[in-house]
């Protein structure tokens, strides 16, 4: 019987790691919003906080003694109840589901910013609209003064949109493999076939600290109730390199696991310390942080909007797996808004915005209901 509750609950936590995955891959669903659903966002916070420097040895140090000492049932009843004690396994359990549900959603989501771009941001732009809501109902005085701080959130997400074009990204990246391109068409099959494995230049030294410094930015943003964690990497221009990374896992390419790494070690090492910030900060600030999440996420309707201007693309120099390789004619959106022509440019994103407001919607409801 007890077996079978172990298992149950076991499951449970699975599933609720698996939407904690879906959300965080989504832009405009909050994984602090699903911790507030779920019920566990203080158990998760005080879990963060008991990662410190001690239980990290004692960690480590059970790991020496389960692989070089005798007495290794006894090491691991140690080990088991440490973390038990700490709420170490229920973490895990939400790790494991939410890794499963990113590799699993990252290739359609990025076939759908590919192929659908202006409906899949419809969607984004009706989740991130209606989840504004959150920190408007989780303020506890709305006085005057806090417009001061939803504007600068406002000012500082419509700067970083504006700053960030993804076109220009794309084609730095195109003109920069356009130079070796020669010396690539040289590659044999044994060469195409082992490059998987080698390092080839597929990112640079500067987009590794990126990711690094994109990774602790956004998990800032994942554990906070109403911001998601994606919106904040679509403002950086990290995005869709960070989901590409996880699709292309697939194919064992080691520069996209390098790329991961430096991005996971930025989540680690961000949500490790903005944990304990962010407890600091709502305790001494919280109206104001409210106020300022508020005007971070009304300034990032600009960088949703559906209608982008986009640029045709004649020839897109691209690297997969070591071989340098042209696209002709690819579509690559910037960061232009325009008014959308009526028809069907106009009909089917507003159809998604739609749904994206009812989604949301239910979420909020659920969120504040008594």
């Amino acid at each position: 019987m007890r077996k079978n509750k172990e298992q149950s609950s076991s499951i449970k936590e699975l599933l609720m790691g698996f939407c904690l995955g879906t959300a965080n891959i989504i832009p405009g669903v909050s994984g602090g919003t699903f911790l507030l659903i779920f019920k566990i966002y203080e158990r998760v916070f005080s879990i963060l906080n008991n990662i410190n420097k001690a239980n990290i040895l004692f960690f480590l140090s059970c790991i020496i003694r389960l692989i070089f000492k005798s007495g290794k049932s006894s090491s691991l009843d140690t080990f088991v109840e440490f973390l038990r004690n700490n709420d170490f396994i229920f973490l895990f359990k939400l790790l494991v589901g939410a890794g499963v549900a990113i590799v699993f959603l990252s290739s359609l989501m990025k076939y759908l910013i590919i192929s659908h771009f202006s409906v899949t941001y419809a969607l984004f732009f009706g989740l991130i609209l209606i989840s504004i809501i959150i920190p408007v109902k989780m303020l506890k005085d709305k006085k005057a003064y806090l417009l001061f701080f939803v504007v600068l959130g406002a000012i500082c997400t419509i700067y970083v949109a504006y700053e960030v074009n993804p076109y220009e990204k794309v084609k730095k990246k195109s003109e920069f493999y356009a130079g070796k391109y020669l010396e690539n068409q040289a590659f044999d099959k044994e060469k195409k076939d082992a490059a998987a494995f080698l390092f080839t230049g597929k990112y640079t030294y500067d987009e590794y600290g990126y990711a690094l410094i994109c990774g602790a930015v956004a998990v800032s943003a994942m554990v906070l109730p109403g911001i998601s964690g994606s919106l904040v990497l679509i403002l950086m221009g990290e995005y869709f390199e960070v989901i590409s990374a996880i699709s292309g896992l697939k194919t064992l390419n080691w520069e996209n696991l390098a790329f991961l790494g430096c991005f996971g070690m930025g989540v680690i090492f961000g949500g490790l310390l903005f944990a304990r910030l962010i407890t600091a900060v709502l305790k001494r600030y919280y109206n104001a942080t409210m106020a300022f999440l508020m005007g971070l996420m009304v300034g990032s309707l600009y960088a949703l909007w559906p209608f982008k201007k986009s640029i045709i693309m004649a020839q897109q120099y691209i690297k997969k797996d070591g071989v340098i390789s042209i696209v002709r004619d690819m579509r690559i959106y910037t960061n232009i808004n325009e008014i959308p022509q009526m028809g069907s440019q106009l009909l089917f994103p507003l159809v998604f915005f739609i749904i994206g407001c009812i989604i949301m919607s239910f979420f909020v409801n659920k969120e504040f209901q008594k």
